[in-house]
């Protein structure tokens, strides 16, 4: 099997084509070359170099469209929001007009199936707090495990954020690291996804 030769590398090519360009006259008259010969695999040569070129080029240019468009609208879209929220506490504004700019977001659709809860983690006076919203459930399911172990456990049910309790330690003195994961609630059935896992040491 023969050896190729000829790169497939479009960066690696341009740099081969270039060196076979400047060289082949060198070694024309070795290869039985003519003058026209020569002058035609030049051209070759460049004609591949050149389309490399005019490719990179445009990729370039695309990739720099991107970065202005994606710079544009979160600037230009920004101001357009503020100028928009602005409108909306106008005396005249209603939802006629609201409607007609295309300025009222549409509805958000729950679904229990795929719902998520978040919620944050903090001590206070002693006291583990875990705040969460509540987003058409009519809770959460709180549960808990020891960093380093496997088994999540039932902590509590939380109907109202942020949910309160007061973590007794294993040994005096001795700092725990607890986890906590939360579940949607609704007419007592657990719903949709686990929340993310937060952390938190108590007894520091």
């Amino acid at each position: 099997m023969k050896n190729p030769f000829f790169p497939r590398s479009e960066s690696v090519l341009a740099i081969w084509a270039t060196n076979y360009q400047e060289k082949i006259a060198i070694h024309a008259t070795a290869l039985g070359l003519t003058p026209a010969e020569v002058t035609a695999e030049i051209a070759l040569c460049q004609s591949i170099i050149d389309a490399i070129n005019a490719a990179n080029t445009q990729k370039n240019l695309y990739k720099a469209a991107l970065e202005t468009r994606d710079t544009t609208i979160n600037t230009q879209g920004g101001e357009l929001r503020f100028e928009i929220a602005r409108h909306k506490m106008a005396s005249g504004y209603n939802t006629t007009i609201g409607q007609d700019l295309g300025i009222i977001g549409a509805d958000s659709v729950f679904d229990p199936t795929t719902f998520k809860p978040v919620i944050r983690g903090e001590l206070s006076g002693g006291k583990v707090l875990i705040r969460f919203k509540k987003t058409n459930t009519d809770g959460i399911n709180i549960y808990r495990r020891q960093k380093g172990t496997s088994t999540f456990t039932f902590l509590s049910r939380a109907t109202k954020s942020p949910f309160e309790y007061q973590p007794v330690l294993s040994e005096p003195n001795k700092p725990e690291h607890w986890e906590y994961r939360a579940f949607g609630v609704i007419d007592d059935v657990e719903i949709g996804l686990a929340s993310d896992i937060i952390e938190i040491v108590y007894g520091e």
